[in-house]
């Protein structure tokens, strides 16, 4: 989330350049609106509000400051929305705390209330790919029985002026630029505006993202924006002369963040595998930082570190040091990417051999050794975090007949996540126990091998994680109530 002072400060000298740069791309960026992905963020904000918090959106405040998103939510409050919620929270154990495969996959997916995909969805892992699916087929139903498409029609006026606002403030030809840097040129370039994705109040805000699709004619680079004006609340949505998304400044930093997303991640899901063996430094570091800002999903934290290394690198390649420098301290220094400055080290090696490599991908392999040397103690450090251990014996009461029983959590040392990696010892039929050393920021659950056997913990709300801070050596002891079903 941005202000209006730092996006003023990082972000007026790019438009300078872009505009009057003597660009020979004709390239455009059509604006739309997907009743998809807008079906989506409205069950997102239901299940915010079920569960209190869910990615960035607190499900509590007042959203009046978005005036579609609150209709919404107000028309949904008139149902019995149990069953999409539980399906969301379903499908979020499966595919993990993000967003961009279901941003993915909704766009890919043929316009509600159609069935089937006009594209491929490009997901390696079966598990998610299926859960995906799945869940677009809830989402589906939900739009169907909820009459959403009538909703969006009704609401035509609202969203024809937010995509005006968006057209007014592009550059004309401003994708050469990035087409240049990355060596690649898409198809056609499209800014999906979404009015329908709740954030939290600030004078200007912002949430992007943007998937990329491939077919036969070519690659079409993608983004969804959220609103990112608040305004003052009317009494009919027609009341309105502004939509939320007149920033000039804004809609220029997201389409050069949002639209690098589309340079860049189709060249890293082959090395997912790669990028996941150095997952440790998601659980045992960035966790903190990143939870907050949607990017808990370690392979998404990296794709993050190299678009925002690209914007630094652009900037410099246009001889923008202020601009690059402002970069920094917001990406490095507020939002905690604190592996770019080994990136851009790294970029220069691309920027000073474009003879041997044509492109970013051609450089993806080598980029990506920089993971090889991030160690959770130099991270962490970095990040301002205390690197001592301390040794945690951890008691814990079961049911009879509970079995295998399973810690997890955001320590290597019990897991990093997974539900069925580390079995506690049995003690007898109903005490478990394990000890570990562990940063003094712990986090934990319990399971019986799997998030659908996920322990209820006496004095835990179900659902939260054991989060405790940690000074010294310690002893602990829970009990489980019971187990999911």
């Amino acid at each position: 989330m941005m202000t209006l002072k730092m996006i003023y400060k990082s972000i007026l000298t790019l438009i300078m350049f872009l505009s009057a740069a003597n660009l020979k791309s004709q390239s455009k960026v059509d604006v739309e609106f997907n009743p998809n992905i807008a079906t989506y963020s409205i069950v997102e904000y239901l299940v915010a509000k079920e569960q209190g918090k869910l990615f960035y959106i607190d499900g509590k405040t007042d959203i009046s400051y978005l005036p579609l998103a609150d209709l919404a939510n107000k028309e949904m409050g008139k149902f019995d929305n149990s069953k999409i919620i539980k399906d969301m929270q379903d499908y979020l154990k499966v595919a993990g705390q993000q967003q961009d495969l279901s941003y993915q996959a909704l766009l890919k997916h043929n316009v509600f209330p159609a069935k089937g995909y006009a594209y491929q969805i490009e997901e390696n892992d079966n598990a998610k790919k299926e859960a995906v699916e799945k869940f677009a087929e809830q989402l589906r139903a939900f739009y169907i029985e909820r009459n959403l498409g009538k909703f969006f029609k009704d609401q035509s006026y609202f969203i024809e002026g937010a995509r005006n606002e968006v057209r007014k403030n592009i550059p004309a030809g401003y994708m050469a630029k990035m087409e240049k840097y990355y060596g690649e040129k898409f198809l056609a370039y499209r800014f999906y505006i979404n009015p329908f994705d709740v954030l939290p109040y600030s004078e200007v805000f912002w949430h992007g993202n943007g998937p990329m699709f491939k077919s036969e004619k070519g690659q079409t680079a993608n983004m969804i924006s959220s609103a990112y004006v608040p305004l003052n609340k009317k009494n009919n949505v027609k009341d309105y002369t502004e939509f939320g998304f007149n920033h000039l400044e804004t809609t220029n930093f997201l389409i050069t963040h949002e639209f690098g997303h589309s340079f860049v991640n189709q060249h890293l899901g082959q090395y997912e595998a790669k990028i996941n063996q150095s997952n440790n430094l998601m659980s045992e570091a960035f966790i903190g930082k990143m939870d907050g800002q949607g990017y808990s999903y370690w392979p998404s934290c990296v794709g993050e570190h190299i678009v925002r290394t690209g914007e630094i690198r652009i900037a410099l390649a246009d001889d923008n040091q202020k601009l690059a420098e402002s970069l920094r301290k917001r990406h490095i220094k507020e939002n905690s990417f604190v592996l770019i400055p080994e990136f851009e080290k790294k970029m220069e090696e691309y920027e000073n051999n474009r003879k041997k490599y044509k492109s970013f991908k051609d450089f993806v392999p080598e980029l990506l050794t920089v993971l090889d040397g991030a160690s959770v103690e130099k991270v962490r450090e970095k990040l301002g975090l205390p690197n001592e251990k301390y040794e945690v014996t951890l008691t814990v009461n079961v049911p009879e007949n509970s079995g295998d029983v399973f810690i997890t959590g955001n320590q290597s040392a019990i897991g990093s996540w997974n539900p069925q990696k580390i079995k506690l010892d049995k003690i007898n039929e109903t005490t478990r126990q394990i000890t570990f050393k562990t940063y003094p920021d712990l986090r934990f659950k319990f399971t019986k091998g799997s998030w659908d056997t996920e322990g209820i913990v006496d004095g835990i709300e179900e659902g939260k994680d054991v989060s405790l801070s940690l000074n010294k050596n310690t002893t602990l002891d829970y009990t489980i109530k019971n187990w999911k079903q």
